[in-house]
Formats: structure tokens, sequence, C-alpha cells
């Protein structure tokens, strides 16, 4: 029954309503969640394939143009007509960058945000890769799985202005990063969060990705940025968020499809807070993260100090995280007939573990482990103890906490979230 506990992280089953003698594999496992959730099973496949095969447009940005204006990275997909914009990534300064796409072709720009408004203006320092207009620039030309790793991008003064140049638009895609947002949304129901597990695809079509704030921004207020993990949802955070001291703190969550390879959501993460600090500055930010979120939370850490920023981490966070990976996705991983991409990050000694777990630690920015058992149980119903509290992770984190509490419920147990406040109130 271990890994039936175990399995409860990925959403694929509910022990309430399934009988035990149908539990004896992974397979029966992941068909019986597939029926009652109502997803078809070609369709899983098509889409898992799709992230698997996804491929990354990656480079380095150096600034010489003696500004220290926020950097916007731009992604146009070639058209017949005119190129599209398809996605954004803002740097703090000098740094990397990486896009997650299709195979096709792909123009890569870079430019100052001198002004702040997050819109082109041909004064601005600025740089097209493969040329000098967009219209006439060699396309980057990326093949499922490949990674395409660019030449440097030097910005030094503004692009030469070009025949047809007005006819160019610079203006940047929304997505829902920085947009305010209530608990009760309908996007943060269950039913998305299950969707966001089996089809990524179909979440980002029909929800979105999104950093969210539940407040109007204040300088003032430090944000404390919830992280969930698979199958969940911003929900799951109702008890926490609400329990913040609303005049030092304001409550943001991250709301992506934990189907996805989790290398990209990290990316995504350090994108959206580099965006939101060059509109709302601020010092310092705090990272919660719960279950899954936690290795999310870990690679987002490693990212974002390895590149130049401004504010700092004050505070982080894991709660009940398979830290050391899951047996569970790793046999899901080598043996189902479908995986979903995020299992194999989350599958023991997988590269994205190794990787993020190599990383020292740093000692400046503070780190709580958190985690949970159910009686007399070595685990919380689902993560092992030796994966929520592995030895390398207890030697780096400030303090240990543990809780007689569920997987799920810690949530909302309430002596975790009175040790929560505490620990928030000790950290100004």
């Amino acid at each position: 029954m271990k890994l039936v506990k175990t399995l409860n992280i990925l959403g694929l089953l509910d022990r309430t309503t399934i009988p035990h003698s149908l539990l004896s594999t992974l397979f029966t496992i992941l068909l019986l969640s597939i029926m009652s959730s109502g997803c078809s099973l070609l369709e899983i496949s098509q889409q898992s394939e799709g992230v698997n095969k996804a491929g990354t447009i990656s480079g380095r940005v150096v600034i010489e143009s003696g500004s220290d204006a926020p950097v916007t990275i731009l992604l146009f997909t070639k058209q017949d007509f005119a190129p599209e914009l398809e996605r954004k990534y803002i740097l703090q300064g000098d740094g990397e960058f990486r896009f997650y796409a299709e195979e096709g072709s792909y123009y890569v720009a870079a430019f100052q945000d001198t002004n702040r408004d997050s819109l082109y203006q041909q004064t601005e320092p600025a740089i097209l890769y493969g040329g000098s207009d967009l219209f006439n620039a060699t396309p980057v030309v990326l093949q499922p799985s490949n990674h395409v790793e660019l030449d440097t991008l030097i910005l030094k003064g503004p692009i030469a202005k070009k025949i047809n140049r007005d006819n160019i638009s610079f203006e940047i895609e929304q997505d829902h990063t920085g947009e305010v947002a209530s608990l009760d949304d309908p996007r943060f129901s269950r039913e998305i969060g299950s969707l966001g597990l089996w089809k990524p695809i179909s979440f980002i079509d029909q929800v979105g990705i999104g950093l969210y704030m539940l407040s109007s921004p204040e300088a003032k207020r430090i944000p404390v940025i919830f992280i969930h993990g698979a199958g969940g949802t911003p929900l799951e955070f109702a008890d926490l968020a609400k329990s913040l001291d609303s005049q030092r703190f304001q409550p943001w969550v991250l709301h992506y499809p934990s189907g996805l390879r989790l290398d990209i959501v990290s990316d995504y993460l350090v994108k959206s807070i580099n965006q939101l600090e060059s509109q709302y500055p601020f010092d310092n930010f705090y990272l919660i993260a719960h279950s899954m979120g936690g290795l999310v939370m870990r690679s987002t850490v490693k990212k974002y100090t390895e590149s130049e920023h401004h504010p700092v981490i004050g505070l982080t966070m894991t709660i009940n995280s398979p830290m050391d990976g899951m047996a569970s996705a790793e046999f899901g991983a080598r043996s189902s007939p479908i995986v979903i991409p995020s299992w194999r990050d989350i599958a023991q000694n997988s590269e994205f573990l190794t990787l993020i777990r190599s990383w020292p630690w740093p000692e400046e920015i503070p780190y709580h482990l958190v985690f949970s058992y159910q009686g007399g149980d070595s685990d919380d119903g689902v993560v092992d103890l030796e994966s929520q509290i592995p030895l390398s992770l207890q030697a780096e984190a400030t303090r240990l906490y543990g809780f007689n509490a569920g997987h799920a419920t810690i949530l909302t147990n309430p002596e975790f979230i009175q040790r929560f406040q505490n620990i928030l109130d000790s950290s100004l």
C-alpha cells in the first residue's frame, strides 16, 4: 500500500472510491484515474508527447548601453504575413534567458525598456538576432526536442531605422502575471488543477499561466508567493493567505499546469518575479511551496540567484515536499504507457533532481523545512519522511518543523498555521 499512498501526490487516485483490489499496478491506477476524470487516453498521450518534444531556445544578454533599465527578450513566431509575438522574458540586468517552444521558425529580439512602459520605442537600446529588421532577419529554426544556443545578444544602442520600421509593433503580449484575483475565481477550482496535471496544453489554452496578486500591490508590503503542487491550485493556500498580516504582507499565487516539466515552471516564475519588480519595485519577497511546488521553488531560487537581481529572497519554506523524489513517479516514468511530463522530474534520481540537489543552498537565504506524518506512519499519507527531510536538506535548513497531519490537511492544520504566522512575524 506504500505505492498507493505515494501516488496521491500525482492526483492519481481517490482511496475512498477505488477498491483496493484494483490498485495492484500503476497502469490500473492510471486507467481508473483517466476514466473518472473524463480524460481521453488519446488526448493525454498526445499532449504529454507534445510537451516532451518541446525544444528550447536560449542565450545570454550583455548590456553595454550604459543604462540600468530592465531588459525584455521577445520570441516571435515566423508567419507568412507578419511575425507574431509568442513569449517574453524580462531580466533586471545581464543574464541568461530560455524559451520553450514547439518545432518551427522563430525570431528573437531584445530591448531595454528605459521608460518602463512595457513597449518598445526606436530610441531604446535594442537588438534583433540575425539581422536589423524583423522582416529580413534570419530565423532561428527549432527541431523537436532540440536545443538552440544563440550567440550573445549585446545591447549597445538603438537599432538603425529601416524602411517599414514604423509598421513593426513590439507591444508586449499580456499574460496573467500581475493580475489581481480572488481565490474563489473559477480558474482556481480543483477541476482546473486536475486539468493542469493531465492536459497541460489545454490548461494553457483555456486558463493560462499567471503569478496572481490576491490584493492590490503596495510597496510597503512584502510579497509572499505561494506555489502549489501536482494537481493543485492556489485555492489550497486559502487559510495561509488569510492568516497573513495584511499590513506587512501581500499574498501572490503561482497558478500553473502541474503536468509541465518543472524547469519550464521555474523559468516562468523567475521571469514573472522580474517583471513584477520592474512594475512594482519591492526590496524582498518570500517563497512558500507545498508538495511538488518545493521542487519548483528550489529550482527558482537557483536560477534567480545565479543572475543579477535587485530584490532579495527574504524567506523560503517547503511543506511536505518530495525533495528526494518519488519512487512511484520513477516507476511511472519508466513503465507507464503514458508519461505525464512532470513525472520525469519528480522521479527519484532524475536529472532535474540531481541538478537542484547538487547545488549548494545560499547561507543568506533562510530555509524553513516543514514535514508531517500520520499517527505512527513514517509518511504523511503521500510522501515518505525520507523524501520530505533528506539529511542534506536538514543540514541546509534554518529549522525543521514536524506535525501530525496529512499531506494536504497540513495546510489547514491550526497548529501549523499558527507556526507559519510566527515564522513570518519573526522574519521581519
